[in-house]
Order: structure tokens, then sequence, then C-alpha cells
């Protein structure tokens, strides 16, 4: 499974990119309910809430919608840890992001590679860029 990170999701849902050129054809998509609820928050912050939260209910319909549960609480918990030895912290909600994918063994697409690449070298994180 890949789970796409906010920044792809945002990227689809304003027509900068279509999923379908990279995703295989049978492959699951999934989404965070980390990455939902930053969703839902720029749709409320738009000029056009109603018709954002309407096209966003649109794009999460064939979603698989992984939860923040207590197995990726551990791995956030432990990767908060080790990040903090490192010296390379990085915002709590992407550190729950990548909690839920290391627990789910799924590859995280994201453009957001200043923080992600630093969970790459502490957890064995695998990412991909679609938008590079």
């Amino acid at each position: 499974m890949r789970i796409l990170d906010t920044d792809h999701c945002v990227a689809a849902l304003r027509g900068q990119l279509d999923l379908t050129k990279h995703a295989l054809p049978l492959e699951e998509l999934g989404i965070t309910a980390t990455s939902v609820g930053e969703l839902i928050h720029g749709a409320f912050r738009s000029n056009r809430p109603t018709e954002n939260l309407a096209q966003l209910d649109i794009f999460l319909a064939p979603m698989n919608v992984i939860q923040f549960d207590e197995a990726s609480a551990y791995r956030f918990g432990k990767l908060k840890a080790e990040l903090d030895r490192m010296g390379k912290m990085i915002p709590d909600l992407d550190l729950q992001i990548a909690g839920i994918a290391l627990d789910q063994e799924a590859v995280l697409v994201t453009h957001d590679r200043n923080h992600f690449d630093r969970v790459v070298e502490a957890a064995g994180l695998v990412v991909e860029d679609w938008l590079a």
C-alpha cells in the first residue's frame, strides 16, 4: 500500500497531480486520519469551505483512511525519542503520519523530504515523491 501525505492530496485536489499516472491499476491508496484532519482544516480556512469539503468527500470516498491507533502511537513515541536523541525533531503531526506508515509497512508518498528523510534515516521509512 502507498499512503498519500497531505501535500500530495492537496496537489491532486487542485488538479496538479493525476494519481492514476503513478499508482498501479489495482493498488490500494491510503491516507492517514491525521492527513484527513489537515485537509479538513484547510477546507475550513478557505474562502469556499462548503465547496472544498464536498470536493474532499469525493476525493476520500475510494481511499482507505488509516487510523492513528495504539500500534502507530507506539511507533510515534519510539520515533520521537530517537529523533530527539539525534537532534532531528520534526512536527508531531508528521511523526503521527510516519508512525502510521511504519506500522502499516507502507510507502509514504510525500514531497516533504526535509522532514520525512529524517525518519528514513532513523527508522527505515520508505518514501516516494510524485511531485518531484
